[in-house]
């Protein structure tokens, strides 16, 4: 005989979801949004080659100050690369060295503006996954409320305390699956690339102050619908339906992912029990 109840729970979101996934780190994406600002200069600077060189096309050795004006622009690009090498005395050169350290900035650029979102991770067919423990995480953050809120902890006493909501989310409570496929894909510019939610974030920088930077996100459309299971422990203060009834009823507000709690990722959700074990058990095991 199991050991064990299954319930299968259904969520249809009633905002955007944002990714969580991030590749680097916050004070990387305030570096790359500070490079935002260098844009438009490096546009300006791009334009005064081009002028200056329509200018003298033709000339073999244009005036020492063209040539200073022309080194010390090179010299900005490379301050922004990184890329750091003596400049020639050759026109012709400076300007396919400046050619050159254009495109390494408009690659930095790109590069940096696809690391510092936050995604979603793919699947083979690279559509967005979501990990199930992103629902358990959002039953212990509930648990946590009800249990540390007055009123809610006499209306429903689950929990004693952070320790013993700790030992239920670890013990009581599984995801069957490991990932669930929404069934909507990350919302796509006209492009076809995912589009991004730009918001501000506040941070404490290596220095102890207060600094802000913009965070972007890949985001799942409103509607989006999932659905996974829960193994259940059969003795677990968890396992009655009106119990996970009131913990995602809490929860559907709470939301999931990133800026939940400004809104975000907030669904809707069906629960119910099931009569049968629906994980993918090989034949002639248990």
């Amino acid at each position: 005989m199991s050991n064990y109840d299954y319930y299968k729970l259904e969520m249809k979101l009633s905002n955007w979801m944002l990714g969580t996934c991030t590749k680097s780190s916050i004070w990387m994406e305030h570096i790359i949004s500070k490079s935002r600002k260098m844009i438009k200069e490096a546009n300006r600077m791009t334009e005064r080659v081009k002028k200056t060189h329509l200018k003298y096309k033709g000339d073999e050795i244009p005036e020492d100050k063209v040539l200073e004006e022309l080194q010390a622009i090179a010299r900005k690009f490379q301050e922004m690369t990184g890329d750091v090498t003596d400049l020639p005395d050759d026109v012709d050169k400076l300007f396919e060295l400046c050619e050159d350290l254009e495109k390494k900035y408009d690659d930095l650029v790109k590069k940096g503006e696809e690391i510092k979102a936050t995604v979603f991770m793919r699947n083979k067919e690279k559509h967005a996954v979501i990990s199930t423990h992103m629902i358990i995480g959002n039953i212990k953050e509930n648990l946590s409320i009800i249990t540390n809120n007055t009123t809610l902890s006499k209306e429903k006493k689950i929990a004693k305390s952070k320790v013993s909501i700790q030992e239920m989310v670890t013990l009581d409570i599984k995801p069957v699956e490991r990932f669930i496929v929404p069934s909507e894909d990350v919302v796509k510019g006209k492009d076809g690339k995912p589009a991004l939610f730009e918001r501000p974030i506040r941070f404490e920088d290596n220095f102890g102050k207060t600094a802000t930077a913009i965070a972007a996100s890949e985001y799942l459309p409103e509607g989006t619908e999932f659905t996974m299971h829960l193994r259940v422990r059969k003795d677990s203060p968890l396992n009655k339906k009106e119990t996970l009834d009131f913990i995602f009823d809490l929860g559907k507000n709470n939301g999931l992912g990133q800026n939940r709690r400004a809104g975000y990722g907030q669904y809707f959700y069906k629960i119910k029990k099931i009569d049968h074990d629906p994980t993918p058990i090989p034949k002639g095991w248990k």
